[in-house]
C-alpha cells in the first residue's frame, strides 16, 4: 500500500460530503493537540491521586498498591479497568469530586483554555465546512466551540429515533459538562453497548459513509458492533491514519485487520511532519470538496433560473 503525504480524496467521501450525508467520527487524536491527555494518561494520574489522597490520615492506597496498579497498566490490563478501579476507590471513600477534578484536568478543561478563538481549532473548523454529521467519543469541551449553540450538541438520550442532523455533534460517550452522561468505567461501557435504543442509533450512523479522523479505533465496543451489525455492501467506512514510509508492510498488515471490520485504511506519510500532517490533508480535502461543490451549486442555480424564466 502506497503511503503518500497527501493521499487522494476517496470519491465516496467526496460524494457523501456533496450530498450532506458524510458522518465524521472525531477521535482522541484530534484532542491531543489541544492539551488533552489520553485514557492511559488519566489512568496513571488517577493511581497517583488515590495514593496521595488521605482518608482519616491514611492514603486511599499505599505505595505498594499503587505500584501494583501501575504494573497492571504497564502489562496491558487496560486503562478502562484501571480507571474503573480508581473510580471505585474514590467513590467508596466519598471522593467522587476528586475523580471529576482529575478528569477535567486530563481534558484541559480550564476556562481560559477552552475558547472559540483557539488557533488549534482550525482543523475542526475546516471539517465543519463539510456540512457533515459529527460524532465523537471524546468528552472534552474544545470541539464544542465550533458549533453554533448548545442545541447543536447532543450528549445523551440516544435512541433509534434520534435524528441525524448536519452540523450537529453527537457525543456518544457523554460530555464533561454533564458528568452524569459520561461513559468511562467498564460497567458504564457494558450498559451503554447493551442498550438496544443506543445500538439502533449506531445502526443509523453506520448506514452512511463514515470517515474516522484522529481515531485510534481502540473502542472495542464500537468495533464489535460495526463488525457484527453492518452490511459491508451498503456502507463505506474510511480510516485516515499516519505511517512512516518504511512501514508500508505494517500498513498492509493493518489493512488486512481493518478489512475484517469493513474499514478502508487511508494511510498518509508522517516522514516530514509526524501527525501534524493530518491538518494539512484535511485542509486540502476540504478545498477540493468545496471547489467542486461550488461548481455544482452554480450549475444548479443556473438550472433553477432557467426553469423560472424559460423564455
Amino acid at each position: 500500500m502506497e503511503i503518500l503525504e497527501i493521499p487522494p480524496l476517496p470519491k465516496e467521501i467526496k460524494r457523501a460530503a456533496e450530498l450532506g450525508e458524510l458522518v465524521i467520527f472525531i477521535g482522541a487524536g484530534m484532542s491531543y493537540d489541544l492539551g488533552c491527555s489520553d485514557w492511559n494518561g488519566l489512568a496513571k494520574e488517577l493511581i497517583k491521586t488515590c495514593e496521595n489522597t488521605l482518608n482519616e490520615n491514611e492514603p486511599l492506597i499505599n505505595n505498594f498498591e499503587a505500584n501494583q496498579l501501575q504494573n497492571m497498566l504497564h502489562n496491558g490490563v487496560g486503562n478502562k479497568k484501571i480507571i474503573t478501579i480508581c473510580n471505585k476507590i474514590l467513590r467508596d471513600n466519598q471522593k467522587e469530586d476528586i475523580f471529576l477534578k482529575q478528569m477535567k484536568k486530563s481534558l484541559n478543561d480550564d476556562e481560559d483554555k477552552v475558547t472559540k478563538d483557539n488557533p488549534k481549532l482550525k482543523t475542526y473548523k475546516d471539517l465543519f465546512q463539510l456540512d457533515g454529521i459529527f460524532v465523537t467519543t471524546n468528552a472534552d469541551r474544545h470541539i464544542d466551540q465550533i458549533f453554533v449553540s448548545e442545541q447543536n450538541i447532543i450528549y445523551d438520550g440516544f435512541t433509534t429515533n434520534t435524528p441525524l442532523i448536519n452540523k450537529n455533534l453527537y457525543k456518544i460517550h457523554g460530555s464533561i459538562t454533564k458528568p452524569a452522561s459520561l461513559i468511562f468505567t467498564v460497567e458504564q461501557y457494558f450498559k451503554r453497548y447493551k442498550d438496544q435504543e443506543f445500538l439502533g442509533f449506531l445502526k443509523k450512523l453506520f448506514g452512511t459513509t463514515v470517515l474516522f479522523v484522529g481515531y485510534g479505533l481502540g473502542e472495542f465496543e464500537l468495533l464489535e458492533y460495526m463488525y457484527k451489525g453492518i452490511d459491508s455492501k451498503e456502507n463505506k467506512y474510511f480510516y485516515l491514519d499516519g505511517y512512516y514510509t518504511h512501514e508500508a508492510k505494517i500498513c498492509d498488515f493493518e489493512q488486512m485487520y481493518f478489512e475484517q471490520m469493513k474499514i478502508k485504511l487511508i494511510p498518509y506519510s508522517k516522514d516530514k511532519k509526524g501527525f501534524k500532517q493530518l491538518p494539512i490533508i484535511i485542509e486540502k480535502w476540504v478545498e477540493e470538496i468545496k471547489s467542486t461543490s461550488g461548481v455544482l451549486q452554480k450549475n444548479f442555480d443556473e438550472i433553477d433560473e432557467a426553469l423560472r424564466n424559460p423564455f
